[in-house]
């Protein structure tokens, strides 16, 4: 595939997010950052206290006195939660997984948050990551400034300029949402190599650079 040279360049402005955008992203990134420990630590706690309560019944019907040894609650929790672990990572685990999930998608609100959730998790965690082959930088927007980028398309992917010369695709993520970004081709020679892994440079992403690995390049 040859790029034509008659197309018209786009400016810097073209690739900068709306503001409606950066306010989804924002809200989106505070859920991401905010829901699933909120809702673990409730969960667990809410669990905690109940296994906890049905525990000091039953061992008082059954005349047992351990003295309220509040661990015994966590112990036994701790080992339904790894209980259920095992459980979903079989086959039956992931057919009632798929089953929950087609339900959470038919909620409309809930539809969209987990679809960036999961999109994120994938990224962060799952096979997505692999797609990534290395690190690297990109004079972006205009020269002189540069951005982190993920190398996806080698030069043998067929895109090429107009006198043949071969393009590397990068992938450049928007932060803090890497789930979206823009594709763009650059010169072998012009990527700047980093010592940066995949999952370092996806943290400065999520965290919008506070998270802060070391040396870039």
């Amino acid at each position: 595939m040859n790029l034509d040279p008659n197309l018209p360049a786009m400016s810097a402005s073209t690739f900068k997010p709306s503001i409606w955008n950066r306010l989804r992203n924002a809200f989106f990134t505070g859920l991401l950052v905010l829901a699933p420990a909120t809702i673990t630590i409730y969960v667990v706690w809410r669990l905690f206290v109940f296994v906890d309560h049905l525990l000091g019944t039953a061992l008082r019907r059954g005349h047992f006195r351990l003295g309220g040894v509040p661990s015994l609650g966590f112990l036994t929790l701790l080992a339904i939660i790894m209980a259920v672990g095992f459980l979903a990572n079989n086959f039956l685990g992931r057919q009632i997984g798929a089953v929950l999930e087609g339900m959470l998608l038919r909620v409309p609100f809930f539809r969209g948050l987990y679809a960036v959730v999961k999109q994120v998790g994938e990224v962060l965690l799952g096979d997505k990551r692999g797609a990534f082959q290395r690190v690297v930088l990109i004079e972006f927007p205009t020269p002189g400034r540069y951005a982190l980028a993920f190398v996806t398309a080698s030069p043998a992917s067929g895109v090429t300029l107009p006198g043949g010369a071969p393009l590397v695709g990068v992938f450049l993520p928007h932060a803090p949402n890497p789930t979206t970004g823009f594709l763009l081709f650059y010169p072998p020679e012009t990527l700047i190599p980093t010592s940066l892994r995949v999952e370092q440079a996806l943290k400065m992403v999520v965290s919008g650079g506070v998270v802060n690995p070391g040396t870039v390049a």
